[in-house]
């Protein structure tokens, strides 16, 4: 083996060897008590536990907000052209199933979904 090989080859196994010393956790017996490192109040100080176990009062929803409020023009653009989409499907599969008697939903809901698509141009 050529000395460069050889090299490569030692720090892989080194750094393997370092990733599995890290990976590896100390099984805890199910007899022993929890530590006081994996108690849950363990995770935050006794300031942090009475800052959160105090309940502050929720801040009133500004006068005619809505949810819709929050939504950036965009998702408003696209919630509402859904629901222009939808209304245009129901419509047409009534107009489908008027015109064509004995026609199935299935049918009318495809027929219209081909005219939508090449009326949008996508």
């Amino acid at each position: 083996m050529n000395p460069r090989r050889t090299a490569t080859l030692m720090v892989a196994t080194s750094i393997a060897s370092v990733t599995l010393a890290f990976a590896q956790t100390s099984p805890q017996s199910p007899t022993s008590p929890q530590s006081d490192t994996t108690a849950p109040n363990a995770a935050s100080s006794p300031h942090q536990r009475d800052a959160t176990s105090t309940q502050a009062p929720e801040a009133p929803a500004a006068n005619g907000a809505s949810p819709s409020d929050a939504s950036t023009p965009h998702q408003q653009r696209m919630a509402s052209s859904k629901a222009d989409h939808k209304q245009a499907m129901k419509d047409c599969v009534a107009k489908q199933q008027a015109d064509h008697s004995g026609m199935s939903s299935a049918d009318a809901k495809k027929t219209c979904k081909e005219q939508l698509k090449t009326n949008s141009g996508k």
